[in-house]
């Protein structure tokens, strides 16, 4: 039996994910794909993450939680944007290019997505 490797973090792996997604799906497709999980990821989860910190005011162990929690939230804004900017490009791309992208162009858009969102979020 083989061992398991990770390759990248849990992160990149998600990005890379939806960079498959959207550019399998058609143009309007791909900018309601973005557009659902910016949403999801850059306000519903840190919203859910503050309302927890909020819950815990009171406790012992209020602090761990908030340096664990602001550091998801962080983490959960950067995958958002990044959402957003492959939703937007594949929806562009798709209109114009009735064609898949090929592997190495979405590995392309991958790389070059996850440097600008964590530029953006930092």
């Amino acid at each position: 039996m083989g061992r398991g490797y990770r390759s990248s973090s849990s992160g990149a792996q998600i990005v890379r994910d939806s960079v498959y997604i959207s550019a399998r799906l058609p143009w309007w497709g791909a900018i309601g794909f973005g557009t659902a999980l910016f949403v999801l990821f850059y306000f519903g989860i840190p919203a859910y993450l503050e309302s927890k910190i909020t819950e815990a005011n009171g406790s012992m162990i209020t602090q761990a939680f908030e340096s664990l929690f602001l550091r998801r939230i962080n983490w959960f804004e950067w995958i958002g944007v990044a959402f957003a900017l492959i939703g937007a490009f594949f929806g562009i791309r798709n209109y114009f290019a009735y064609r898949c992208a090929s592997n190495r162009e979405q590995g392309v858009v991958e790389g070059i997505f996850k440097l600008i969102s964590r530029n953006l979020t930092n």
